[in-house]
Formats: structure tokens, sequence, C-alpha cells
């Protein structure tokens, strides 16, 4: 069932309605008992009257949550409402017979009718248990239920059962009805004890406590019945009468406990673990209780055997309860240990598939949505890599701090392993999902302060929504994955939806990882060179090697768009040197058709250039194409620059072999006076944004970077010239020699075309 309130005051002002009805009602059956305690008929007539109205209200109050509860839990209220509807008729059977004048007592049909509602009442029992059996253990609690059980039922067949199967001897026709109720109590009791300790969540607990309540009330009442019946002291319209009304409208009540969910504080009660707070009691006093049961028996004797039995019992009750203590408190820490993450105090994943299951049967029962976001943060393994894992986890652990600080109170935070979070957003709109995710990448804006660090950490994220995107865990996860992969591979720190396109973007680039392994055995890869030209001369001095993928799926494939795939799956290193062989073979061919004037750039990924062979790799292909050094120049990007130590190291080595090197996009990234101070570069390549309006500032800005290129003997490269009017300008800025590259001149092409151009 589902137990939250959907208006406080509504729903508290009409449980205060129902007690005081229950007490009202209550008073007016006891001041009918009386008022006519010497008119037998009139007693009897109230001892009808009183349970059908009773039952009536009873029904009343249980049938209302049926209509919001899902299938599965409005049959267990429609078997205990069927058993209320067969205690009315046979009272109503009994009022019958009392209008006719048949006769005063209660009829055996009317019997029937009220052991076969005690029937339906085991019976939704034990559908009801057959449910939590399901999702939940009963082994901290069987023990202390079978104690119980064997107590009451000892005491159940001593002084009940066995009486009343005696007296009944003479009655063959009722001594099936006769014994047939307590045992049926008694199995009552069995089932509703393991209901109500298998029932983990406050809320639930609050309705089968009245539930419980109105069960045992109903017990023991019709306990104190039977031995009434074997004393022959049972008269009808006695005072024990009410307390069998009373027990029906408890177990009415229960159902204004049963109240439409807001959706949004689905899972609230599911964060703790519900543990009984009478340890035990309960049980161990039927142990004293069966006890006494012996020593009455026995006359009340005392000798050493009985005295030896009682204080071991004692010593049994007292070691019972410690262990249970003992348990409960380790029940408690190995529930939170199973739920939680035990680094930042988050729920986990397992608790995570335990929600999210429950949420998806939630609202496709009350078709509604909820959001996913799936997210890791940007470059997290560089924090462990360089700072330490002591520094990775104060750094995680802020994290779970700032995403809770991001949602309301009834969504909730998982941390899924490593760097992996999810978030679950209850009822959420689109909108509103953009502000939580907003609100999100607000919180990690600036960088965070530990020790002496100000690390920056940025969040990517994914986001599916139920039912729009999937309706199976799996499906929304990936969904939410797929979409946080976009949102990584376009520069991370930002949120993407997810949309059935993203499917086929994600189906390719897997398709580009699991064919760009054997795409140079294959020979997929070429190789398109664009020529570098004097701007002043307009002679073609050298050209630059562009590689290219031809899949015989995909058609050829732009190197912006696997070069980064290569980059994560390290086939980037194999690549570029295939890239440095191909290119170098070219060169040597062309100054052997007499191109002497010729000098090839190639390009050097930070990860190739940061390889620990790059060095070796280099020595032997140069080797190998027996190209002279000083014709090749390898461009390097910015993003290298940031290791000045390494870099340094690596540019001196190619120095020395003769190799020329320059550095690309200058002007965009890290690059720095001391930098060009620090590193030995020959060359640098200013980046086509300086050059793509030359508007003023835009000239100013290129003669400043020229400048600086220039005054440290550089040779100073314009990429992206497009328009005569850009040569004109870059002209007019110095009478230096500049060199440029772009499609004026000519688009990369391949080797033959190029060839006619020289």
């Amino acid at each position: 069932m589902y137990f939250v309130k959907k208006n406080g005051d509504i729903v508290s002002q009409r449980k205060k309605h129902a007690i005081l009805f229950m007490i009202v009602f209550m008073t007016s059956y006891y001041s009918w008992i009386w008022i006519f305690i010497d008119q037998p008929w009139m007693r009897a007539f109230g001892s009808a009257i009183f349970p059908i109205i009773g039952a009536t209200i009873s029904i009343y109050w249980l049938s209302r949550p049926y209509s919001i509860l899902p299938p599965v839990h409005r049959r267990f209220i429609l078997m205990v409402n069927t058993g209320l509807v067969l205690f009315l008729i046979s009272n109503g059977i009994w009022l019958f017979f009392l209008l006719t004048n048949i006769f005063l007592d209660f009829p055996q049909t009317a019997w029937i009718f009220w052991v076969l509602a005690d029937v339906l009442f085991l019976a939704a029992l034990i559908y009801k248990l057959r449910l939590l059996y399901k999702s939940n253990s009963m082994g901290p609690f069987l023990f202390n239920i079978i104690i119980f059980m064997i107590a009451a039922t000892t005491f159940s067949i001593h002084f009940l059962i066995n009486p009343i199967v005696d007296i009944s001897k003479q009655y063959q026709s009722s001594l099936f009805l006769n014994t047939l109720y307590p045992i049926l109590d008694l199995a009552i009791a069995f089932v509703i004890i393991n209901i109500y300790y298998m029932t983990r969540h406050k809320k639930e607990r609050l309705t089968y406590q009245f539930l419980t309540l109105g069960f045992f009330v109903q017990i023991i009442t019709d306990t104190v019945y039977a031995v009434l019946l074997i004393n022959d002291k049972y008269t009808y319209g006695s005072v024990i009468d009410p307390l069998w009304i009373l027990a029906i409208l408890f177990i009415g009540y229960s159902g204004l406990y049963v109240e439409e969910e807001e959706e949004e504080k689905f899972w609230i009660f599911r964060s703790k673990l519900v543990t009984s707070v009478d340890n035990g009691l309960i049980f161990n006093a039927s142990v004293i209780i069966l006890t006494a049961l012996v020593l009455e028996s026995n006359n009340w004797e005392w000798d050493s055997l009985t005295f030896g039995l009682v204080i071991s019992i004692i010593f049994i009750v007292i070691r019972q309860i410690i262990i249970i203590k003992q348990n409960r408190s380790l029940l408690e820490e190995l529930w939170h240990s199973a739920y939680h993450d035990k680094l930042t105090g988050l729920t986990n994943r397992t608790s995570f598939l335990r929600d999210i299951k429950d949420l998806i049967k939630f609202s496709k029962q009350k078709k509604k949505k909820f959001a996913i976001f799936l997210f890791d943060f940007d470059r997290f393994k560089n924090i462990n890599d360089t700072l330490g894992h002591n520094v990775g986890n104060q750094v995680l652990r802020e994290c779970a701090v700032q995403l809770k600080k991001s949602i309301s109170e009834v969504d909730r935070v998982y941390r899924l392993g490593g760097d992996e979070f999810t978030i679950i957003l209850q009822d959420k709109s689109k909108e509103s999902c953009k502000r939580v995710a907003e609100s999100i990448l607000n919180h990690f804006a600036n960088p965070l302060l530990f020790n002496q660090y100000h690390i920056s950490i940025k969040p990517s994220i994914g986001i599916s929504i139920f039912p729009d995107n999937g309706e199976t865990i799996e499906k929304l996860m990936k969904n939410a994955d797929i979409s946080m992969y976009l949102a990584k591979s376009r520069g991370g720190n930002q949120y993407t939806f997810y949309n059935s396109e993203l499917n086929n973007m994600v189906e390719r680039k897997m398709m580009m990882e699991h064919d760009l392994e054997r795409a140079i055995q294959k020979g997929q890869f070429i190789l398109h060179y664009q020529p570098k030209i004097n701007l002043q001369t307009r002679k073609i001095v050298g050209v630059e090697a562009l590689v290219r993928w031809k899949h015989p799926l995909l058609g050829t494939v732009p190197p912006t768009e696997f070069i980064a795939i290569a980059e994560e799956t390290g086939q980037i290193v194999a690549i570029g040197n295939w890239v440095l062989h191909t290119a170098c073979n070219q060169i040597k061919k062309w100054k052997q058709m007499g191109y002497d004037h010729l000098h090839m750039a190639i390009n050097v990924s930070a990860r190739q250039f940061e390889d620990k062979n790059f060095i070796s790799d280099v020595k032997e292909i140069i080797d190998k194409t027996g190209v002279h050094p000083s014709d090749i120049e390898l461009e390097i990007t910015e993003s290298v620059v940031k290791n000045i130590a390494d870099s340094s190291r690596i540019l001196k080595e190619l120095d020395l072999m003769g190799i020329r090197a320059s550095l690309d996009d200058f002007g965009t990234g890290y690059s720095s006076l001391s930098v060009l101070k620090d590193l030995l570069i020959d060359a640098i390549k200013i980046d086509r944004s300086f050059i793509q309006e030359h508007t003023d500032a835009d000239i100013a800005m290129m003669k400043s970077i020229m400048n600086i290129g220039f005054n440290f003997n550089l040779e100073v490269i314009v990429e992206g010239i497009e328009h005569e009017q850009q040569v004109e300008a870059l002209l007019a800025i110095s009478n230096r020699t500049i060199f440029g590259q772009g499609y004026l001149f000519s688009k990369p092409a391949s080797a033959e075309e190029i060839e006619k151009l020289f």
C-alpha cells in the first residue's frame, strides 16, 4: 500500500471525526445495554442493530482507499471488506429472527456467516503476508513469533478448545463451529503479527497498527466470550458485545490512513529501516504466562524442579532480550551499509535500483513522469592521478554536498560508483529539469578549495525522462548515458536531454570505435595535403599533411570526428605514426621529383607527443624512410605546453635531430611569452579566428601576434585565408615574410592533385 497524505488538514480532520464517532457510538451502545439491563429482547436487539450500523460504517471507511490503490492491494481491501459484509449479514439474519419473534438466541445460520467472516479475514491476511514475503525477510522476528504462538496455542487449547469440546459434545451439530473460531483466531493472530513485523515503513505501520489492534480486540473478545460460555455466564447484550463492534470499527478506521500518494514524496519512507520498539517483551511475556500456566496445572506446588525451571526461563528471557537488542543494532548497520555509499553517505546503486523499480511501477499506475539525471565529472581522473586519491575522495564528498544542495528534499542523489552519480526527479516537466540542471552547473561554477588546491570540476549531465525515453531501468539508463556522452563530447560542463537522434550518433561512434583499430591494416586512411604559400611571392614553399578516413560504410569521416575517438581509445599513437611514415615517404618522393624547396608539416596530437615512445618512434620512421630531418616540421597544439618541462625536453631532442617544430592554433590556448621563450619553436601558426572578419580590432590583434612571432625570430603562418582582401590586409601589417594557408590557394587534396599546383 501507499501511505502518504494528500492533504494533511483534511485527512487529520477526517480521522478526528472518525474517532469522535467511535466514542459516541460505543457510549451509545453501552448506554443501550445499561438502559435495557432488565429487558433481554431489547438487549439482544441492540446487539444485532449496533453491529449492523458499525459494520456499515467500517465498510465505508475501508472502501474509500480502494480506487487509489493498485490492483495488487485492492484485492486485500476487497477480501477484508467481504469479511465485514459477511459479519453484517450474520447480524442481519439475527435481527430478522428477532423481529419475526422466531427465537432470541443467535441462529446457527448467522453463526455460519460469522465464522465465514473470520475465514475471509484470515484469507486476506495470508494474501498480504504473501506479498510481504516477496520483499522482506522475517528472520529477525520469526523466533519471537514462534514463542508467542506456542504460548498462545497452549493457552487456547488448555482453557478454551478442550472445555468447548466438552460442553459441545451434547450438541454435535455446533461442535465444529464452536471449535473452529478459536482456531481461526489463533491463525489470525499468527498472520497479523507476521504482517505487523514485516511492515518496514512508518506510514504503512500506522495502518497496520489499527488493523492489528482491531483483530486483537476481536480475538480477546472471542476468548472472553468462550470463557463466559464455558462457565455458563454469557447472556446476549453482555458488556463484551460492544467490543466486537469496536474491533470492526478499528479495522475500518485503518483505511483512513491509506491516502492518495503525493508522487514527489513516494520514496521518503523507504529511506529508513523501521524496527520494533517493544524489544520482544510481548513474546517473552508469553513465555512467562506459559510458565504460570504450568504452575497452575501443578496446583502451584513448588519443588526444586519447578524452581529450577522458573529460574532457567527467566535467564532465557533476559538473554533473549539482550540478543534482540544486539541483533537489531547489527541489522540497522547492515541495512545502512547495503543501501548507502560509505564515502559520501549518499544512497548507492543498490538503493537506486530498488527505488527506480518501485517508481517505474508507481508512475505507470499514476501515469506520471519522472527524470533521471546521469552524470560524471569531467577529467576527474586527472585529479586522482596528479593530486592523489585522498584529495579525489575529498572532491567526491564535496560533490555530493553540492548535488544535494541543487535539488529539493523530496528528490534523491545516488552515487553509482567512481565519479558517476545519478539524480531522480519526480513528476518534473522538461522546464523544471532544465532549472535543476542549471542549478547543478551553477553550484560547480566556482573552483572548490581543498587544502592549498583550487580545483575546478565540472559535471556532464545526461537526462532521460520516463516514459518518453524508456519504460525500463535498462532503457532509461542507456538513454541517459547516451545523453551524458554527448554532453561530454561537446566539451562538458553542460546538460543534454535524450532524443531519438542521439541513437544514430552513438551507433556511429560505436562503429567508428570498433573499426578504428583495424582501419590502418585495412588501408582505410589516406593523406590529403594543403599547400603553404609565401604571401609576398605567392609560391608554394611546403605542404601540411592532413589525414582522412575512408570508411567502407560511413564514407569519408572528417578528422574532427574520429581524432577525438582515437584520443579516447589510444589509437591516436598508431594513427599518428602511420601519418608520419606516409608523409615522410611522400616528401622524399617529391624531393626525388625535383621539388627541393618543399618541406612537410605533420600534426602531432597531445597524446602522441606525450607518449613515452614518441622520440624513438620518430627516429625509427626517419631511418626507415630515409627522409632528411630538416624536410620535416612537426606541428604541436598549445595544449601540450601545459607541462613545460617535458615539452621542452622533447622539443630539444627533436631539434638535435634536425626536425623543425611549430606551434599550431597560436593565440587560442595556453601560450604566453614565457612559453615562446622556453620552448624550441621554429614557427607559429596563427589561428583562423583572427583573420575571419578582419575588422580593425582583428587586424590590431593580428599585428600584435605577428610582431610577437617576429620578435622571437619565428616563422609566422596564418591559417584560414579564404579571400584576397585578407591577404592584402596581412601584407599591409608588415613587410616581413608571411606565410599562409587556406581555401584561397587550395583545399586539402590528394598528392596527385597537389603535384599539378607545383
